[in-house]
This record gives structure tokens, sequence and C-alpha cells, in this order.
């Protein structure tokens, strides 16, 4: 399902797409751990994503990324946010002195009294899991060893164990989101 890259709507709208927005994160598997309506902002838990072999898991958004997932233990993180269209909105706040920032909203304004056109983004961040010292077989996936890396000289802490990386954004499923949020408000 291919959708659009920003879904705009109109402020009496907000409070409906912001419930649309959570319903098709928690459809998609990444459940909302930060909901602020004043900001605007929406913010999930990582899902790990599923793989030709892991039907059950949030499915991938285009045959290459389940060739992915199916080769390294990925995940998905999305962002949601809701941003004022209007210029003015931003050139209120610039009356020539220094202030400090709204640490209680990041727009530095209640979107849930602001009035007029808004923008919804959302942004899928893709992590991968890594092993550390992991060596796999050549001949086959089923043999692997862990080396251990000892200090020279001074001791100094290692993180033991398994680390996730940034690897890259998940356009198709930012589209996939944005489209769902769209008919749910057809619905």
């Amino acid at each position: 399902m291919a959708g659009p890259e920003v879904v705009t709507l109109d402020s009496q709208q907000y409070a409906k797409v912001f419930d649309a927005a959570i319903a098709s994160a928690n459809a998609d598997g990444m459940h909302p751990v930060l909901v602020d309506r004043r900001s605007g902002v929406i913010t999930t838990d990582p899902a790990v994503a599923g793989s030709f072999l892991e039907p059950w898991k949030p499915h991938p958004s285009t045959a290459r990324q389940g060739l992915e997932n199916t080769l390294a233990v990925q995940r998905r993180t999305a962002r949601f946010e809701f941003v004022p269209v209007s210029a003015h909105v931003f050139s209120e706040k610039q009356t020539g002195s220094l202030d400090g920032p709204d640490l209680l909203s990041s727009t530095g304004f209640d979107l849930t009294t602001y009035e007029g056109p808004m923008e919804l983004r959302v942004w899928v961040y893709v992590d991968r899991k890594y092993t550390q010292g992991i060596q796999r077989g050549t001949w086959t996936l089923r043999q692997e060893s862990k080396t251990k890396v000892l200090p020279a000289e001074e001791p100094w802490e290692q993180v033991p164990g398994t680390f996730w990386m940034p690897v890259s954004r998940d356009v198709a499923r930012e589209r996939d989101l944005l489209a769902s949020v769209e008919s749910r408000l057809t619905q």
C-alpha cells in the first residue's frame, strides 16, 4: 500500500487524526510509549520486524525488507509529528530577545488550542541487532563462535552481549502508516 509523504489536516480534525495515528501505530505492532497532544508527538516502542520465516510478526513493506529482516534481526521505531503549516506561528515568537526553551512543548505552544492548517509526518527508524565478537562459520550458518577481547595492558570495560545500531529510515513503512491514518479517517 503506497501512501502519501505527508497528511494535511485542519485544526478541527486534530483530535481525530491524533487518535487515528495512535490506532495505526498499534495496528502495525508499534505501541506508543510517548503520547503528547500538546506538542503533537507520538513515539512508539521498537518492534522487531518480521522476516519471511516469521509471518506472525509485523510484515515487511517490501520484499527487500523481508530479505534483510530474514538475514539480520532488525527493529523499527516510529515518530509521528504534527506541525502547523502557517509560518506566522513561528514569527510570533521572534521578539528580538533571547528566550529559553518551553520545556513543556517542543514547538513552544499548545497544538490543542491552535487554529489553522497542520501537517502530520512520520519517521520510521530501522535498527539492526549486533552481537559483540560473534563469528559465523564459513560452511554453515549453524556454526558460530564468540571471541573474547582481552585488554593488552590496562583494564577497560567492554559492553558484553548485544546492541542495536541505527541503520536507515523505512520510507515505505512511513507511507504505509500515513495511508493507514488516512483510511481510518474515512471510516
